[in-house]
């Protein structure tokens, strides 16, 4: 099924998106602060009040869908249709999985480098389709199964340039090393969390920022 307009766009908006939240995450690593009485200087390294951040952002779109159905009931708006009734919990297990694989990326991102950490997390492809096919009953085509084969061999070149590349007193290689290792057990969370939601989430009628909302909470 051919791509309409708007999802290409969508896409393209969720990969510099992605690409700027790993960038400014790097960023903020990056900092250093003087210790006090004159100490030695700290770089910044909390990867749990970075991923604290995220879940932040992800509570915030709760505010949006409460705001564009306050919106659509005052204008008659048929856009925001009636929300089918859910139990909250039924986001638990997708949370624990997001909350998990994020604080594992931002613990692997002091690690590695921003470039490393955005590739290696094209990981996810690989275990959502194969756990797609183990869990979901899903049937992968010819096309799909040549994608996770590419991705597979992108990895790997990947790997091999953090593994032979020079490294600097920044990041030494075994802290390269587990920094990769760390994203891509990350990734497998990631996609135990995407075939959770297909499950058992997909089938209710959740607006998909009220979704997001829940998980965050």
């Amino acid at each position: 099924m051919a791509w309409t307009k708007y999802q290409l766009f969508l896409a393209g908006l969720m990969l510099v998106t992605g690409s700027i939240n790993t960038l400014s995450a790097k960023w903020a690593d990056n900092f250093v602060a003087q210790g006090c009485g004159g100490s030695k200087e700290h770089s910044f390294q909390h990867p749990f009040l970075q991923a604290v951040g995220m879940f932040l952002g992800e509570f915030s779109c709760l505010a949006a869908f409460y705001l564009l159905r306050c919106r659509a009931a005052r204008y008659s708006d048929a856009s925001m249709d009636p929300q089918q009734p859910f139990n909250p919990l039924l986001f638990l297990a997708p949370a624990l999985c997001d909350m998990t694989g994020t604080s594992i990326m931002y613990v692997a991102l002091n690690m590695t480098s921003a470039s490393s950490f955005q590739m290696l997390r094209g990981a996810v492809i690989i275990f959502t389709g194969l756990f797609s096919v183990a869990f979901l009953g899903r049937r992968l085509v010819l096309s799909q199964w040549l994608g996770i084969l590419a991705t597979i061999a992108g990895l790997v070149v990947v790997g091999l340039a953090d593994l032979l590349s020079k490294h600097d007193d920044q990041h030494k290689l075994s802290e390269v090393i587990t920094g990769d290792l760390l994203i891509i057990m990350a990734q497998i969370i990631v996609s135990i969390q995407m075939v959770l939601e297909e499950k058992f989430v997909y089938k209710h009628n959740v607006h998909p920022l009220r979704a997001v909302g829940t998980e965050g909470e």
